[in-house]
């Protein structure tokens, strides 16, 4: 009896490790820069949130901070390309459409000709 309870517990164990070992855990991050996003960073489909930062940060550049973080979702950034305006927006959602759409409005609530400068989905 002991025996198979021993047994029990290494089967569960393992399942357990097995199934945790498949699980993928998506993360996204967005930065800009101090002029409201002249500069950016954008990561998606990282295993972990700090290694998504991580990344939005560097692609960045120096003087940006993290303005969104996403997970297991689509997520956009869309700024005005009229010269001179700083205006922009982001957003996230279940779909890439969605969450471009979310950005575009965002940034048209500022600006007069916003277009979606990058997006991505995590694996979902």
């Amino acid at each position: 009896m002991r025996e198979m309870k021993s047994t029990l517990r290494c089967w569960t164990l393992a399942l357990t490790l097995a199934l945790g070992a498949g699980q993928v855990l998506a993360a996204g991050a967005l930065a800009i820069d101090s002029n409201q996003g002249d500069q950016y960073g954008f990561a998606y489909n990282h295993p972990s949130s700090g290694q998504a930062e991580q990344r939005a940060l560097q692609e960045c550049g120096g003087g940006c901070q993290i303005v969104l973080r996403f997970s297991n979702s689509c997520a956009a950034y869309a700024t005005d390309q009229s010269r001179g305006s700083n205006a922009y927006g982001w957003g996230y959602a279940s779909s890439a459409g969605a969450a471009q759409n979310r950005a575009l409005s965002e940034c048209r609530a500022r600006g007069n000709s916003c277009m979606v400068r990058v997006w991505g989905c995590d694996n979902q």
